[in-house]
């Protein structure tokens, strides 16, 4: 699992500390313009309102980072040449480099807008078609602050110097398989593949003119709209598999969606971006009590009948067999955690039709944010 927590988590941290200047100041472009038209799946996180619902916006927020980042090191990752990098990487940040790197560190940690990012804007994250690859795009607010950064960065060999490229610059962290390209307004992240694989659909992405970007979409300013932490705008091609067999929407279908964390809940909803109406599911719940019950529940969603379904912890445990294996194998970390867990989780929702799905997780303790809860719970995951 931690493997897995560095592979997501790496690129999102390299965007972030190393990020870089562009070309002589024009006019600053539009960052969403990178997003193209056809992409297949666009969330906008909104970064102010997360972290200070996950109680990130604190003095400990430093020291957690510094944890994060020694157990991304713990973790590993697929080659002893990128581990070698990050360690170096990490080392020169937070323990050692020259005086005026960890200075600059230490004031990233304290205050992100140094970085020259507008952190008020929110971040992209999209598949396009062309890329094969997940990108993520931000606004770039102080052109200065980047050059000023991208200087030191390079001075230790943190990243490569920047290359002209048709009107931006890029800079590659090989080892970490990181492209970034930018200019006074956008940058544009990457994760996987070489500068030569990903250079031809990186170069029209940051040339792409405003009527071939995701915001003259008939679909893009409903998502924008929406109230979520997280909005979502995709196909059903870009939802799992387990989530796509069970929500029969037709290819080609737009969703709209968000995620929104209240204070002892967790809301979302997916839906038909083209449906107006109201769902026709029963007020009245249905509380599977066996494995059975479950599995007719889930065929007629398949089959697209109005369905709510709610399961409080103890149905949890019950049907995931988890009752059985805390009294077996209670000493296992993943059994142990995922009781933990469910424990915390009052009740499970989800409701809807063929047209609109609707999930709520209702927790025990309603007097603080879910999002907040859930953090103090990785934190103790992973031992911070």
């Amino acid at each position: 699992m931690r493997k897995s927590i560095s592979f997501y988590l790496l690129p999102v941290l390299l965007t972030v500390l190393c990020l870089s200047s562009c070309s002589e100041t024009g006019q600053k472009t539009e960052y969403t313009h990178v997003i193209p038209a056809n992409a297949t799946e666009v969330a906008a996180l909104d970064l102010t309102s997360i972290v200070d619902k996950a109680g990130l916006n604190n003095s400990d927020t430093q020291v957690t980072l510094q944890k994060l980042l020694g157990l991304l090191l713990e973790a590993g990752l697929n080659t002893s040449d990128s581990q070698a990098t990050l360690q170096k990487f990490l080392g020169l940040l937070l323990e050692g480099g020259s005086a005026n790197l960890k200075k600059e560190a230490e004031t990233l940690l304290k205050d992100p807008a140094e970085s020259g990012i507008d952190w008020n804007a929110p971040l992209y994250v999209f598949e396009a078609p062309t890329l094969h690859n997940t990108a993520i795009t931000l606004k770039i607010a102080d052109l200065k602050k980047f050059e000023a950064m991208l200087r030191l960065f390079a001075q230790e060999q943190l990243c490569t110097a920047p290359v002209e490229a048709g009107g931006y610059r890029s800079v590659e962290i090989k080892d970490a398989g990181v492209l970034l390209a930018y200019n006074d307004g956008t940058l544009l992240g990457v994760y996987g593949g070489s500068t030569e694989q990903l250079q031809p659909a990186i170069t029209a992405l940051m040339q792409q003119p405003a009527d071939k970007s995701i915001r003259t979409g008939k679909y893009f300013a409903p998502m924008m709209q929406q109230k979520g932490d997280i909005r979502l705008l995709a196909t059903p091609d870009a939802l799992p598999m387990d989530v796509r067999g069970v929500l029969t929407w037709p290819h080609g279908t737009q969703l709209l969606g968000y995620v929104l964390f209240e204070n002892g809940r967790i809301y979302a909803t997916l839906q038909n971006a083209d449906f107006k109406g109201n769902t026709k599911e029963s007020n009245q719940p249905f509380h599977p009590q066996n494995s059975r019950e479950l599995q007719q529940a889930m065929l007629n969603m398949m089959h697209g009948r109005a369905f709510n379904i709610s399961l409080t912890s103890n149905e949890l445990l019950t049907l995931s067999n988890l009752r059985v294996l805390m009294e077996y194998a209670s000493d296992e970390p993943e059994i142990n955690i995922l009781y933990m867990l469910i424990m915390k989780i009052e009740e499970l929702n989800l409701r809807g039709d063929k047209n609109r799905t609707n999930f709520t997780v209702v927790l025990n303790e309603k007097n603080e944010n879910a999002l907040k809860q859930l953090t103090d719970f990785a934190k103790l995951f992973i031992g911070m």
